[in-house]
């Protein structure tokens, strides 16, 4: 896929927006890498966004990763891997022979899902007060999961691996994949920092094969690297001063909304 990208106003402004977004994500406030992640499909053909948008995040996570690299915790991260893996190899056949309209429905299916899901479990959440980020963690996560719940975890990571190799959107299912297993917010913040590092760095061999990631979408990334900065300094300045159950709210309903108009476009 070398189809060249034209730097037109709307792409250098929409960018930026979708990388500043993409940036507090990763140092701060999670719910925000799906929203990014639909501005930038917004502005620029959705699988060549993912091409363009890779550099970035993995810019973004080495710089989260040294901020929040002592809080990973490393046995629930060894035990999504191998069902991230899976969801990988998937993404990477679906992008290799669906037809980009399809991958642009299978974006926005995505997204849309996970904005509602992640939505419906945090209204959830506050019904019960169990089981949110802002909690310490559950003492009841260490005690062995059962089959079903191991069954429910693996399906939460294959798909945050066939949504963030389509639309780099898998932390709504990531931070879903967390919450199931008792992680604290620290924890949160540590491991997902880790998580997307290792998955994204694994991307880039499939991405480079499909022409994603080029000396163009390089060039492209060049011109957002500023707006990922900005997101990454005043996520870092909030991340333990917002909790916003409300305003965590309203950006999954947005989510789910640029989702929603991906697969109708």
């Amino acid at each position: 896929m070398d189809t060249a990208l034209d730097l037109t106003a709307a792409v250098v402004v929409g960018g930026s927006i979708a990388t500043l977004l993409m940036g507090l994500a990763k140092t701060g406030l999670p719910p925000l890498g799906a929203l990014g992640a639909a501005v930038i499909a917004s502005v620029l053909p959705p699988v060549q966004a993912a091409g363009v948008a890779l550099p970035l995040l993995i810019v973004g996570d080495l710089v989260a990763v040294s901020a929040y690299g002592r809080d990973v915790r490393w046995p629930v991260l060894r035990a999504l891997l191998p069902s991230v893996t899976l969801g990988l190899v998937v993404g990477f056949a679906a992008l290799r022979w669906a037809p980009p309209e399809v991958s642009a429905r299978v974006v926005g299916a995505l997204l849309l899902l996970a904005g509602l899901g992640d939505l419906v479990r945090q209204l959830a959440a506050l019904r019960g007060r169990r089981r949110t980020t802002d909690h310490p963690e559950n003492p009841g996560a260490h005690a062995p999961p059962s089959a079903r719940e191991r069954l429910a975890r693996a399906a939460l990571g294959a798909t945050a691996g066939v949504s963030t190799m389509i639309a780099n959107a898998g932390g709504p299912p990531m931070s879903l994949y967390l919450l199931r297993a008792g992680i604290s917010r620290a924890g949160l913040l540590g491991t997902v920092a880790l998580f997307f590092l290792t998955v994204n760095v694994a991307k880039l061999p499939f991405s480079a094969g499909l022409g994603l990631v080029s000396a163009e979408s390089l060039r492209v990334s060049l011109v957002l690297l500023p707006g990922l900065v900005v997101g990454l300094l005043i996520g870092r300045a909030v991340a333990h001063r917002i909790s916003g159950p409300v305003f965590s709210a309203a950006v999954l309903v947005l989510t789910a909304a640029a989702g929603a108009r991906l697969l109708v476009a």
